[in-house]
């Protein structure tokens, strides 16, 4: 059985941000710094490094929802709005999840929605 998980952004358009799996011990979540109510990026998002913390805070709000943590987290895809951003992007993911281990991680860059210059997409594991 799964169980749609909705962590700290809940949407008007009912969108989960995560789902769980616990017959396979996985939880598969996203996040972005997009206020649901606005669809505008939260005021404490102003550096891409601020968002991608607001980002990861949400992952992890979301998990917590199903029992994990961002330690449980395995695999990440990151997007970026613009290239120029990755460097301040990698420092800031690194620092929130110091010292590691770090789980896989891909950045891509384009195609983000909206006002979000970051979102991730995760696989948390047990």
């Amino acid at each position: 059985m799964k169980k749609y998980l909705h962590g700290a952004t809940p949407t008007e358009s009912g969108f989960a941000d995560g789902v769980a799996v616990p017959a396979l011990g996985l939880v598969w979540a996203e996040a972005s710094a997009i206020d649901g109510a606005t669809g505008r990026r939260v005021p404490e998002a102003g550096t891409i490094a601020e968002e991608t913390r607001v980002c990861l805070v949400r992952l992890g709000e979301t998990l917590a929802e199903a029992g994990y943590a961002l330690s449980d987290v395995v695999k990440v895809n990151c997007y970026l709005a613009a290239d120029e951003d990755r460097a301040e992007f990698w420092t800031a993911f690194d620092e929130v999840l110091a010292p590691g281990p770090y789980p896989v991680r891909i950045t891509q860059v384009g195609g983000v929605a909206g006002d979000a210059r970051v979102l991730l997409d995760a696989v948390a594991a047990r």
